[in-house]
């Protein structure tokens, strides 16, 4: 197990001068890689983070352990029941004071540099409202099962042929405000995709980091794999409400081959053309 990096070891660089990224991470009854997700936060090195973790009320000892263990760094947890994803997500924000957002779930990770490079985007880029970079998808060892490569942003795309994963994702509180913030009415499944469709309809400004920022973990226990039939339903609820046109029966078709056409054309333009042969013939 990695080491948390300590404050003493990070640069020498004024606070003031990287805008606050406020990381959440929603976790219940899910020790198996906490540990790991807090220090792939933790050891970042960023120097303007603050670190929240809103426990669902978990009945494992091992979450609290865990925790405590790292809680002099956190700038605030709480367990308590809650409703679901969204609302344990709603409650971190709310909670704090960063200039960018993002939330980390407690099975995926940031990957070294990370934070660095969104801090960076969003310290030159005064008008970006959203920045997104790739994924790696990983097995509950660890492994890499395959990368997730994003493409340039489009706002048909972002539903209709999705390259985008939540945890490689960063906006500004401004935005966030702006749309509403996290729907409860998605407390379980779709919550990302919801937000980042009202992120869209408003015409947000999307940045594209090409690097890969996070990894995205696949086992068992995930919500994803145990009850995928539910998150397609919400994501499809999702859809039809911010897209109604786009999403009619004779439409949503011709959309989709369109926009999967646009995603293999631009991962040819980017050299990511064999990652997209693997992923559909490996």
């Amino acid at each position: 197990m990695k080491r948390v990096v300590e404050p003493a070891e990070l640069d020498r660089v004024e606070i003031s001068e990287w805008p606050r990224i406020t990381v959440v991470t929603p976790t219940y009854n899910r020790p198996e890689y906490l540990e790991e997700t807090i220090l792939s936060v933790l050891n970042q090195n960023y120097p303007n983070l603050e670190y929240i973790i809103v426990d669902g009320g978990s009945t494992d000892r091992r979450v609290f352990e865990i925790i405590r263990k790292y809680e002099n760094r956190l700038a605030w947890w709480i367990s308590e029941p809650d409703g679901g994803h969204a609302e344990a997500i709603k409650k971190g924000f709310d909670r704090s004071t960063g200039e960018i957002l993002a939330w980390l779930c407690s099975d995926d990770t940031y990957l070294p540099g990370a934070l660095r490079s969104v801090g960076e985007v969003f310290r030159q880029q005064p008008k970006v409202d959203v920045v997104y970079g790739h994924a790696r998808l990983i097995n509950e060892h660890g492994d890499v099962v395959r990368e997730l490569r994003a493409v340039p942003y489009n706002r048909l795309a972002l539903f209709a042929a999705c390259s985008i994963h939540q945890a490689s994702v960063f906006w500004r509180r401004a935005l966030y405000e702006r749309v509403g913030g996290v729907s409860l009415a998605y407390n379980r499944y779709a919550t990302d995709h919801e937000l980042f469709y009202r992120f869209a309809n408003a015409n947000a400004k999307w940045y594209f980091l090409r690097q890969t920022l996070s990894t995205f973990r696949r086992h068992s226990h995930q919500t994803t794999f145990q009850e995928s039939r539910e998150v397609h339903e919400y994501w499809w609820k999702a859809a039809r409400e911010h897209f109604p046109f786009w999403t009619q029966g004779w439409v949503y078709p011709l959309l989709h081959s369109a926009m999967m056409l646009r995603h293999v054309i631009w991962l040819v333009l980017q050299g990511d053309g064999r990652l997209f042969l693997k992923k559909r013939f490996v």
